[in-house]
């Protein structure tokens, strides 16, 4: 790996999460010649981490005593995949560990020299994900664990663990959706979901500011062969009696507005989320409203779905990630997923990436075979970061 392609970074010390929650094992006292992984500033079990974009990135790690060395103290950081895997369980994440010819480890051998109290950095390097890896929908992980070498010294059980969790930069060609270049879907069957789970990626450069304008902005649009009374899924910004720049949904007879207000030429990730007696709104991540339903099933017709309208839609929609599950999504699913999931979780019926870049015709990567399409010539956007906001 060439030197100058490396780019260094600074990893934040703020926790991206914590995973020993009881208290039964924690430790209230420093004591003498102990290690641990100075990254981890003695907290027990961190995750912190790192964003990668199209260059390789380096992060440094050293090895810290609780006081300086009496002598020569050895050490060694090494891969832990056990480790690993209770991050997931504990987090109900799916993290993979990175395979070898993705990072390397530079100097993993380590000493804290006699009256000294840290090491000499180590090097975590780290390649690009490939395109295959980003399009898989996996994310990937390095665990660390670190050891003591010569047995003559004590690894502090609150700092001796550390897991470098990757987040890639998503960069990828958009469609833009407007009045004359809608989408359409025709789903594999007709669908009755007590529960169920509506999330994609959305970025407007049109949004009215004053309650009416530019109102009825359709998104998704969904409802039953047999008409919107017996199953509708309908997403748009703005109402007659809301503002155009906040987002509202009408399913099972009911209508929630967003509590939030969006910004034109910025990007969201929305989910809804049906869990059969309640309906709940995401933006990134984060609940932004609830109310309760009516209980009834929604049912969708097979070819009834499509992505905007011809007489009220004024906005360029760019939209990526678009996914539809026959389940009711958790807090912490949605949060974990929002730029990439795997095409064959369960529950997940539908999934257009909206990747193609080119043509007016868009896969389905759950392999249910989903269609979806326009009928007039797409635009595309290239080289888009959906995560840029972050």
């Amino acid at each position: 790996m060439k030197k100058n392609h490396i780019k260094s970074i600074m990893i934040g010390l703020a926790l991206a999460t914590t995973f020993l929650t009881g208290c039964d094992d924690a430790e209230y006292t420093i004591l003498r010649n102990q290690a641990f992984v100075s990254q981890t500033n003695a907290n027990p079990n961190t995750a912190l981490k790192i964003f990668i974009d199209q260059e390789p990135v380096k992060v440094n790690l050293n090895v810290r005593m609780s006081d300086p060395a009496a002598k020569d103290m050895k050490f060694e950081l090494v891969e832990d995949a056990a480790l690993l895997e209770e991050y997931n369980k504990t987090n109900f994440t799916a993290y993979k560990f990175l395979s070898s010819e993705q990072y390397s480890l530079v100097g993993s051998h380590v000493e804290v020299k006699q009256g000294q109290s840290i090491s000499e950095a180590v090097e975590l390097n780290i390649l690009p994900l490939t395109q295959e890896m980003k399009d898989s929908g996996n994310k990937y992980a390095v665990a660390l664990t670190l050891r003591s070498k010569d047995g003559e010294s004590q690894v502090l059980q609150a700092g001796g663990n550390i897991v470098y969790l990757l987040d890639p930069a998503i960069v990828t060609s958009i469609p833009v959706f407007n009045a004359t270049t809608n989408a359409y879907f025709e789903l594999a069957e007709d669908l009755s979901m007590s529960e169920w789970t509506l999330e994609f990626c959305v970025h407007m450069n049109k949004l009215g500011q004053k309650v009416g304008e530019l109102n009825n902005q359709a998104l998704f649009d969904g409802s039953s062969k047999l008409g919107e009374e017996d199953g509708q899924i309908y997403t748009r910004f703005g109402d007659a009696m809301i503002e155009g720049n906040r987002l509202q949904i009408k399913t099972q007879g009911i209508v929630m507005d967003s509590k939030m207000q969006f910004e034109e030429n910025k990007w969201y990730h929305v989910a809804w989320v049906c869990t059969g007696s309640k309906i709940h709104l995401y933006v990134n991540g984060k609940l932004d409203n609830s109310k309760d339903t009516s209980g009834k099933v929604t049912n969708l017709g097979k070819n009834k779905c499509k992505i905007g309208n011809t007489d009220y839609l004024k906005a360029d929609v760019q939209m990526s990630e678009f996914r539809l599950w026959r389940r009711a999504l958790s807090q912490r699913e949605i949060a974990n997923n929002q730029y990439a999931t795997d095409p064959h979780a369960d529950g997940l019926f539908a999934y257009f990436k909206f990747n193609e870049g080119q043509g007016d015709e868009f896969a389905d990567f759950t392999g249910h075979g989903n269609k979806g399409w326009c009928t007039s010539p797409v635009r595309w956007v290239p080289d888009v970061q959906l995560n840029a906001n972050k």
